[in-house]
């Protein structure tokens, strides 16, 4: 099985493969077309500028390659903080179309109340999720937070998808699913022993 993190010219690349070394699985960081089409699962990894990372990848013709593995071969694909909010409609960060995949916006987090509630949003976190979900499987929410590092979030997504919460300002999206599509607002990668679970749940994931 390989697994492929979507080089796009910023992320949090090395803290991944760390993580999935700690797990035994190899992984890459690239963007060559001819390695994404050879992957059994893809990452979009975290860090950066909505608008300048979709530019990068239209830049790179990496836009159709991915709507390809994802929509049509239906491999399984991870967005990690801003990976996830690329896979939304839109953003407000950099006034940016995201590829679709979930019909949901990215916002500015903009508190009422600023001298409470920072931005970005910075720190450790309990989600919530009241349904059955693949990726949080064998992880006890209510008793382990995941860190979170971000200035946009996603406020709500379409009824059919899976979805967790968090509560920072108000609720936003934590995580989401749909289908082979998983995003996650947190970073599983710097949340210790059960953001390592997460990451293995997705590695048993197939197409």
């Amino acid at each position: 099985m390989k697994t492929v993190i979507i080089e796009y010219g910023s992320g949090n690349a090395n803290s991944l493969k760390n993580a999935f070394s700690r797990l035994g699985e190899s992984s890459i960081y690239t963007s060559n077309t001819k390695d994404i089409e050879a992957a059994d699962r893809i990452i979009l990894p975290g860090i950066g500028h909505h608008g300048s990372t979709m530019h990068a990848l239209k830049n790179s013709r990496l836009l159709d390659t991915l709507n390809y593995q994802v929509t049509v071969l239906h491999k399984p694909i991870l967005g990690i903080c801003l990976g996830m909010q690329l896979m939304t409609d839109y953003s407000e960060e950099g006034n940016s179309k995201g590829f679709g995949w979930v019909n949901s916006t990215t916002k500015k987090i903009a508190p009422n109340n600023t001298k409470a509630f920072k931005v970005p949003h910075v720190g450790w976190n309990l989600i919530r999720c009241s349904g059955n979900s693949d990726l949080l499987s064998g992880i006890p929410l209510d008793q382990e937070p995941f860190y979170f590092c971000n200035s946009y979030a996603i406020a709500s997504v379409q009824s059919q998808v899976k979805f967790s919460t968090y509560t920072y300002d108000k609720n936003y999206v934590a995580h989401f699913e749909d289908n082979n599509i998983f995003g996650v607002q947190f970073h599983p990668e710097k949340s210790h022993s059960w953001g390592n679970t997460l990451l293995q749940n997705f590695l048993k994931l197939k197409n």
